[in-house]
């Protein structure tokens, strides 16, 4: 559709254009991010691990083994940590809402990255460079490693479909189910995740 017709349409709907995106802000935004904080306090909590979920997307949700906090810096550093993160739209930006970025639009998504608190970036990176092998069983686990970057993350899949049947019913804990497995992914891999906290303590004693 040419630029110009869009910008007609946009026009004669801007009054459903705004209403929903006020409705997904204050009222279906909150309920996603409460049902996310719950899921990721639960499975953490099961497992005994360290971590924050608080119900809002604009604060940091994490979790890590109790086995890989640092015990000589502040309580919540750690060696190794998950972060629920973000991919942005196949243009670079992020979608409108945190609706938008779960349920995929243009290629967007969320993930759980991988972070250290005992590395710079730098340092991080070469770390990466120098573990091929313990790289290479993280990718046969599922995880997207690139050492380029510094990435090392679990993306999590969530069904568009299923998502709004969660929203219909106000039940999203179905919808969400992609997240806890996720977590039991990273759970499985705990010995390989294991091994690069003590190449990342090693390195930090370097």
């Amino acid at each position: 559709m040419p630029e110009p017709a869009v910008g007609a349409v946009i026009v004669t709907h801007i009054d459903e254009l705004e209403a929903a995106l006020r409705y997904a802000h204050s009222t279906m935004q909150p309920m996603l991010a409460k049902a996310v904080a719950a899921l990721l306090d639960d499975k953490r909590r099961a497992l005994g691990w360290a971590g924050e979920a608080p119900a809002d997307f604009d604060e940091t949700q994490w979790f890590a083994p109790e086995d890989w906090r640092m015990p000589e810096s502040d309580e919540n550093d750690c060696y190794l940590s998950f972060v629920l993160d973000t991919v942005s739209c196949l243009d670079g930006h992020e979608p409108e809402t945190w609706i938008g970025t779960i349920a995929g639009f243009a290629g967007a998504g969320i993930r759980f990255a991988a972070s250290t608190d005992a590395l710079g970036q730098r340092d991080w990176k070469a770390l990466l460079r120098s573990q091929g092998p313990l790289i290479d069983e993280l990718v046969d686990r599922g995880f997207r490693c690139d050492i380029k970057t510094g990435d090392v993350a679990l993306t999590i899949p969530v069904s568009k479909e299923a998502l709004s049947a969660g929203f219909e019913e106000e039940d999203l804990e179905a919808a969400l189910e992609p997240l806890g497995l996720a977590i039991d992914r990273i759970h499985a891999a705990r010995s390989t995740l294991d091994r690069l906290v003590e190449e990342i303590k090693a390195a930090r004693g370097r």
